[in-house]
């Protein structure tokens, strides 16, 4: 029952996650600004995947496999 409700709230995280990086790619914010975010999210999921306390099934990955996204589109942007 508690993997059921760990499982829901780091879905709820990740859909955030998702959802802030289409805001960030319709708006029109600086470079830096969303390479320094895709540096944070990189690091909230290493982080994560690197706690010996949490088995979330790969979604720790995934988290830091969407801030380097993030960089690389902050990367892209011509400000």
């Amino acid at each position: 029952m508690a993997f059921i409700s760990e499982t829901v709230i780091y879905i709820v995280i990740l859909g955030l996650l998702v959802g802030g990086i289409i805001l960030i790619s319709k708006k029109n914010y600086s470079g830096l600004k969303v390479m320094l975010l895709g540096i944070n999210i990189t690091l909230f999921g290493g982080i994560i995947a690197v706690d010996p306390n949490s088995n979330l099934g790969g979604i720790e990955y995934l988290i830091a496999f969407l801030g380097l996204i993030c960089s690389i589109m902050g990367i892209s942007k011509n400000d």
